[in-house]
């Protein structure tokens, strides 16, 4: 497909490599009000080091998981589940000039690495106090082919233990007034996340998603880093 965006008198022209948005991974059928993208949840769980912590057999937590979109893509990460794997259609399966042969060499490397991971456990968790988005969660991670290897439980945040496992991340994207309630009321659900962690996860990293500063210095935490994004 060619686009053509056209501005006064200047016209850019460009050509569709992917069809459908490339953060899109195809298994978000439904979402929150404000979910948040597959490929910076992915990002996030980077920068916050996730790859590193899973190989020393760490777990990943997500308290407030919304519809699942963080705990999933740590899902992928963990079973190196390639992003659009399952994807059905790329635009530039339509060029002339596509090597078919080349392609379906990369897909079945991808394919290979995600079958040698099948047989090693995730421990992947996600919690939320809305069971509606817990169903939504734990159908958006059938679709992402990963159904019984990450869990999902409706929970409350003061309810919230922390699973088995001695050391991992806690990672978040809570709402923070911008979209999503009012800034004073969640002043307390930012107090009762940071009591979370020192109550519960003393030794593990933690990585919190927020567009509110005043917010994030509601948690109560001093942060030992902070990004951009």
């Amino acid at each position: 497909r060619v686009n053509v965006y056209l501005h006064r008198d200047r016209a850019v022209i460009g050509l569709d490599l992917s069809g459908e948005s490339l953060h899109r991974r195809g298994y978000r059928e439904a979402g929150g009000r404000a979910p948040l993208k597959e490929n910076l949840a992915a990002a996030i769980l980077r920068r916050a080091g996730w790859p590193k912590i899973y190989a020393a057999g760490g777990a990943c937590v997500d308290p407030l998981c919304g519809s699942g979109t963080l705990v999933i893509e740590a899902g992928m990460l963990a079973a190196e589940l390639a992003p659009g794997l399952h994807r059905g259609y790329w635009g530039f399966t339509g060029w002339r000039g596509h090597e078919v042969e080349s392609w379906q060499r990369v897909r079945t490397e991808a394919e290979e690495r995600c079958r040698e991971k099948a047989v090693r456990p995730i421990r992947v968790y996600g919690y939320d106090a809305d069971k509606n988005m817990i169903k939504i969660a734990i159908e958006n991670a059938r679709l992402a082919g990963l159904a019984d290897r990450i869990q999902f439980t409706a929970c409350l945040l003061h309810k919230l233990r922390r699973p088995p496992e001695a050391a991992g991340l806690v990672v978040a994207n809570p709402p923070y007034g911008e979209r999503l309630g009012d800034t004073r009321v969640l002043h307390h659900l930012y107090n009762q996340l940071g009591a979370k962690l020192l109550e519960e996860f003393t030794g593990w990293q933690a990585a919190v998603l927020t567009g509110s500063g005043e917010l994030g210095k509601a948690l109560g935490l001093r942060a030992h880093k902070v990004a951009t994004v």
